[in-house]
């Protein structure tokens, strides 16, 4: 007991060198794995920093991004192709969607004057009246007594073909085809003035808007009223700039063959209506049938998606107008017209629909030449896109046909 005292100091401090040993042999046994542990956990850290910065799919966000931008560039592309197409200019600057009420009033009197101009530039005109019949009747007793003064006269030619036809010599005698011939030279084709329609008589041939007919009113017209017309006057120009245009172009031909240019050398004989439906097409509504080609009132568009092939109707990108146009022509010549009309717009053919015009064998009336002519509707639709046109509809007619702006800068007037 007395050695175990005397040496209990290095015993102990023999023991403790020996578990510090086994201490640190231990320790370094467990360096490694806890090297591994440090080494994963420094390698998930990364990977998780690198997802912020570098994402696993990178490339096909960047094509993504790729697509989008293509598509944005190619719908600007679009939209500026579509303001050069539709390069209408208001009658009165600014006077859409909120123009003064002055604007307003100059604006009734400026559509009155360029509906017109719009009619007058057809070179168009009307049967000879009865009048002018009076003045062939008068002139032909004065031709008469002139052959009888002059001495005999000859074996008198006939007057009519077996087949009940005026012949040269039964015209020269007929003071109404005398009177409706000259009219139909004078003329390239027929129109009706905005003149109010007498019972039995005409439609006007231009779609005439009520509303501005009255100039002496001091009251302007409201902002939608202002939109209706104007839509209307662009529409129908387009249209009847095309039947100039085609025959303008037989005209020339007629003159370069030496022959004169009236209705008989025309394509287009006369405009019976050019008609639009009442405001925008809704995307939905009844099946409307129209009238029958025959005859010489007015044809209305069907007014609704479900006649149209297209099944188009106002939606969240454009609204739709349709039009329809009836019209006395050359058959052969309607694929002409519907490209002139369309060519360049945004106006789409939907129907068409024709019945031959009976032979006038007298030339009383209408004298639409020696070749066959037909009595023709045809049925269109024009779509007005929402980023060109919604700027310029007044609130109260976004309003009425429930147009909704997909964002705040498409219904922005334009500063």
């Amino acid at each position: 007991m007395d050695l175990l005292r005397r040496h209990l100091f290095l015993i102990i401090c023999g023991v403790a060198g020996i578990g510090g040993m086994a201490l640190a042999l231990t320790g370094m046994r467990a360096m490694p794995a806890v090297q591994k542990k440090l080494e994963e956990r420094s390698a998930t850290y990364r990977s998780i920093e690198s997802l912020q910065s570098n994402p696993v799919n990178r490339e096909r966000i960047e094509a993504e991004q790729r697509r989008i931008e293509t598509i944005l560039t190619d719908h600007r592309r679009v939209m500026e192709r579509a303001r050069q197409l539709y390069n209408y200019e208001q009658l009165i600057p600014n006077v859409l969607p909120y123009g003064t009420p002055v604007d307003r009033l100059r604006f009734r009197d400026k559509y009155g004057e360029a509906m017109r101009e719009l009619l007058a530039s057809t070179t168009g005109g009307a049967p000879a009246s009865a009048a002018e019949v009076d003045q062939w009747r008068k002139r032909i007793d004065e031709e008469q007594l002139a052959r009888t003064a002059g001495g005999p006269v000859g074996a008198a030619e006939p007057l009519m073909t077996a087949a009940g036809v005026l012949t040269a010599a039964g015209v020269k005698q007929d003071p109404q085809a005398r009177a409706h011939l000259a009219a139909a030279q004078r003329v390239y084709c027929y129109v009706t003035d905005f003149t109010p329609k007498k019972p039995g008589g005409q439609d006007p041939s231009l779609d005439f808007d009520p509303i501005m007919a009255d100039t002496t009113s001091a009251v302007p017209p409201f902002p939608a009223d202002v939109w209706n017309a104007q839509i209307g006057y662009w529409i129908q120009k387009d249209v009847v700039e095309a039947i100039v245009a085609v025959n303008a172009e037989a005209a020339k031909r007629a003159q370069d063959a030496g022959r004169s240019a009236w209705v008989g050398t025309m394509p287009v004989k006369e405009i019976i209506s050019v008609r639009l439906s009442l405001g925008v097409v809704p995307p939905d509504g009844d099946i409307f049938v129209g009238a029958a080609p025959g005859g010489y009132e007015q044809a209305l568009p069907p007014g609704t998606p479900a006649t149209a092939f297209t099944r188009h109707g106002s939606g969240p990108f454009y609204e739709v107008v349709q039009f329809s146009v009836k019209l006395v022509m050359d058959q052969r010549d309607i694929p002409l017209l519907v490209e002139r009309i369309c060519n360049n717009r945004f106006h789409t053919l939907l129907r068409v629909a024709y019945d031959a015009v009976p032979e006038n064998r007298k030339f009383s009336g209408k004298v639409y030449g020696s070749e066959p002519a037909v009595n023709v509707v045809m049925d269109f639709e024009t779509i007005l896109l929402g980023e060109v046109f919604r700027r310029l509809m007044p609130q109260f007619t976004r309003d009425t046909y429930g147009v909704q702006c997909r964002d705040v800068d498409e219904c922005q007037p334009e500063p």
